[in-house]
């Protein structure tokens, strides 16, 4: 059967002596795995076509019983320059792409997700790198939602009164009120308040307006950090997002 569908680039690997196989986030039929046949021949348009990050057109033939499927043919729809020419851009969507491979299942498409994943290499592509970070959370906060993780950030897990400042519970994976848990609050005010703006606020909205000190955005991508990786244990396999954020 011959499929058709556009996807994101996740990554690829070398496969014998000219091809490739690549894992690819696709709008309908979600993460999969093709192999190029020849791709990494000089005169097959393939092996450009079928970088990380691109964003492409595919047609493919499929069967069932198949783990990799095999190409057909694939064009550019999308190519992100602007990520491509920074290396800070570089990262954040290396990061995001390397998220979606560790967090979702084989043939288990969601719209909604292809979209969050569209729409934030998009505004990574055009903006500046200050506001990188923003997008970045943004993205974390509303692909937990979507993966049904959503983060608690008004109550404490424990008690349910209003958080002011407040500790990650490592065996709860939740936050605590600083009366709830015994250890010195590690996530002040401004930082909760931050991540209930973001979680409500529209990607199109997150642009300059938002002006935080660097220690409070290191103290959110830390907390997702550690949210995260309780949640969804298989991201302790990628290297990219480990490495990201310790360097972080």
């Amino acid at each position: 059967m011959i499929c058709s569908t556009s996807a994101i680039i996740l990554n690829y690997k070398k496969f014998s002596d000219t091809s490739l196989i690549c894992n690819l986030y696709s709008k309908d039929y979600g993460k999969f795995s093709i192999i190029a046949k020849g791709a990494r021949s000089l005169k097959n348009p393939h092996g450009a076509i079928l970088q990380p990050i691109n964003y492409i057109d595919l047609v493919y033939y499929f069967k069932q019983k198949r783990n990799i499927q095999l190409l057909k043919e694939a064009s550019i729809k999308k190519k992100y320059f602007k990520i491509s020419e920074n290396y800070q851009k570089m990262i954040y969507a290396l990061t995001i792409i390397d998220i979606i491979n560790f967090s979702s299942y084989n043939n288990s498409p969601c719209h909604i997700i292809f979209r969050l994943i569209i729409k934030s290499l998009d505004y990574i592509n055009i903006t500046n790198n200050k506001n990188l970070d923003y997008y970045y959370i943004f993205f974390i906060i509303q692909l937990l939602i979507y993966l049904g993780y959503h983060p608690i950030l008004e109550n404490c897990y424990n008690c349910n009164n209003k958080i002011h400042s407040a500790v990650f519970e490592s065996k709860l994976g939740q936050l605590l009120c600083a009366k709830c848990s015994k250890k010195t609050s590690e996530i002040n005010n401004e930082t909760i308040q931050l991540m209930q703006i973001i979680s409500k606020t529209h990607i199109k909205e997150i642009s300059n307006y938002f002006i935080y000190s660097e220690k409070t955005l290191l103290n959110i991508k830390d907390y997702l950090f550690k949210f995260i990786l309780y949640h969804i244990p298989e991201l302790k396999k990628s290297k990219q997002f480990i490495s990201f954020n310790i360097k972080a």
